[in-house]
């Protein structure tokens, strides 16, 4: 019988490499440093990301946006923020700039060149580019 090895390459829950062994398999994992954690965790919350968009249903985007949570609670404790600190900045967002109940959807923007609002999305192509 002839083994395959497959490139994995992410942050993963404590507990998984042990599930992994218990089915057969042979896990090459190590400990990550602090800024290899922060970065790896930046990752795994694009990846979680992804999967929640990808959700078929209530149950599936259930456990992703469970997912989320997790890698944001651990990029949190990271930082040393706490739950009740990100509660507290979401209600002063909400209270200053409102929540997503409206369904506000923005297709564009115009602003005079010279406005700091031009500068802001000049500065950020990708993110927003500038159609005619």
């Amino acid at each position: 019988m002839s083994t395959l090895r497959f490139r994995v390459e992410k942050l993963i829950r404590d507990k998984l490499p042990q599930i992994m062994r218990d089915q057969g398999l042979a896990v090459f994992e190590h400990r990550l440093d602090e800024d290899a954690f922060i970065t790896a965790l930046k990752a795994k919350l694009l990846e979680e990301t992804r999967e929640a968009q990808a959700a078929g249903d209530a149950a599936e985007l259930t456990d992703e946006l469970a997912d989320l949570s997790e890698v944001m609670l651990a990029l949190a404790a990271a930082h040393g923020v706490t739950l009740d600190d990100i509660e507290a900045r979401r209600l002063a967002k909400h209270a200053e700039r409102g929540g997503f109940e409206g369904r506000i959807y923005n297709a564009a923007v115009e602003v005079e060149t010279g406005l700091p609002a031009a500068d802001y999305y000049l500065a950020r192509p990708t993110q927003y580019p500038q159609v005619e």
